[in-house]
């Protein structure tokens, strides 16, 4: 399932954002990158209709998707926000089971095949055994684990992510874009996520985005894009890459 944007705009008072033609592929990894301020949070908001965007302007599978209603918004697509800020300590198993509330009908209680699916969600992303723990008591790292997890529940087709590996260790954010890649392999998943880490982007994504003053600079291929003209003219400072044992290494 992929997703297309066409003369996509939207203003801030102080920044804008323009897109003209923008396709993400079905059942691959693309990583939006670029610096501070570039528009990279706002261009995967309004792809996952948190900001108001106006009909044609972004289309799932050829769907306009302002046109549609909610739950079909939900089943097609879902958000996992940097880090989630609630004023209630849920459990981890029924935060998950809120994945679910467009296939659950109002004044409804989730069913067991809505058990079901939270439950393999959490097993998934390596959490089974947290289920009965509250959210507080996790890490930075398994809490985020535990959004990927509510909107795996969600059973969505397409998986925003905006920078999910902030604040984590080395071996938390090697973990978690392998999941990542292994979402995108196994389960199909289209994923858009936004990076500041160029070189775990240009290892686990199919495709790059390079953004700089609300435009996209490029896009393409790691092989095609990620080359130092590129990156010192989107970053606007000297940079090098480096090979090192099959990887790319940015020198700054």
């Amino acid at each position: 399932m992929n997703i297309r944007v066409r003369n996509l705009t939207f203003s801030y008072r102080d920044f804008s954002l323009r897109i003209g033609d923008l396709l993400f592929e079905s059942a691959r990894v693309t990583s939006i990158v670029g610096p501070n301020g570039a528009g990279k949070t706002t261009l995967l908001k309004c792809l996952g209709g948190i900001l108001p965007v106006p009909r044609n302007r972004v289309f799932v599978d050829g769907r306009d998707f302002a046109m549609l209603k909610s739950r079909e918004k939900a089943r097609l697509l879902g958000y996992v926000p940097q880090e989630h800020d609630s004023a209630f300590n849920y459990q981890v198993l029924d935060f998950v089971l809120m994945g679910r509330a467009s296939y659950i009908s109002p004044f409804s209680l989730p069913s067991r095949e809505d058990a079901r699916a939270a439950e393999e969600a959490l097993e998934f992303v390596g959490l089974g055994r947290f289920a009965s723990r509250a959210i507080s008591e996790l890490s930075s790292g398994e809490r985020r684990l535990v959004l990927i997890a509510r909107s795996l529940a969600q059973q969505s087709t397409v998986l925003l992510m905006d920078e999910p590996t902030t604040f984590l260790d080395p071996k938390h954010e090697q973990d978690l874009l392998t999941l990542v890649r292994k979402l995108a392999d196994e389960k199909q998943k289209t994923i858009v996520l936004t990076l500041h880490g160029l070189e775990m982007a240009v290892q686990y994504s199919d495709e790059m985005v390079f953004m700089k003053g609300g435009a996209v600079a490029a896009s393409g291929r790691p092989g095609d894009v990620f080359k130092e003209p590129l990156l010192e003219s989107v970053y606007g400072m000297k940079i090098r890459i480096l090979d090192f044992e099959g990887r790319k290494v940015v020198i700054r």
